[in-house]
């Protein structure tokens, strides 16, 4: 067969299996583990990725294999999402607040507590955060102090934010 007509018979193969699971879009197993997935999705990429086709398909031909490439493209990002949890960060645990006692051993009020640090920064800033702490961990402090400045340019008005890379700075100086 020639590769037209085996990236049409793949389409019309992906357009049938209308409810099929990601893996069988994909051609692989349902236990396969991220880098098979990986090696299906780009071999498929590889034969049937629509702009390999705009000039051997007609119009009709060539919106079916990209109908079909798109539902291919959403099932490997399905996978791989699904096979990426260690990626994905996890939230800063808040510290409880202390109870403070008044003198005669009643709970004293106290003032409202400020938001924490994570609750306070954007998502994006708060990646670049997780970057820095992760590059002070290991000691790199000057990756430290660009993750952080990222982190300012995703959140300009975080104080902690600018108080860290201060503190990152003043360390690096020493």
């Amino acid at each position: 067969m020639s590769v037209r007509s085996d990236v049409l018979l793949w389409a019309q193969r992906v357009i049938a299996r209308k409810q099929a699971p990601a893996h069988e879009l994909l051609e692989c197993e349902a236990t396969a583990d991220i880098e098979s997935v990986q090696k299906a999705f780009h071999k498929l990429a590889r034969m049937a990725h629509p702009d390999l086709h705009r000039n051997t398909l007609t119009a009709d031909e060539l919106e079916l294999v990209t109908t079909a490439y798109s539902r291919a493209a959403s099932a490997y990002a399905e996978l791989r999402s699904q096979r990426m949890k260690t990626t994905r960060i996890r939230p800063i645990k808040d510290v409880p607040a202390r109870t403070a006692v008044s003198e005669n051993g009643a709970p004293a009020a106290q003032p409202p507590a400020a938001a924490s640090a994570s609750a306070s920064m954007s998502s994006k800033a708060l990646v670049y955060f997780r970057k820095a702490e992760a590059a002070l961990r290991r000691g790199d402090l000057t990756q430290a102090v660009l993750q952080l400045k990222m982190a300012i340019a995703a959140d300009p008005q975080s104080t902690f934010l600018r108080t860290a890379l201060g503190e990152v700075e003043a360390e690096l100086r020493k």
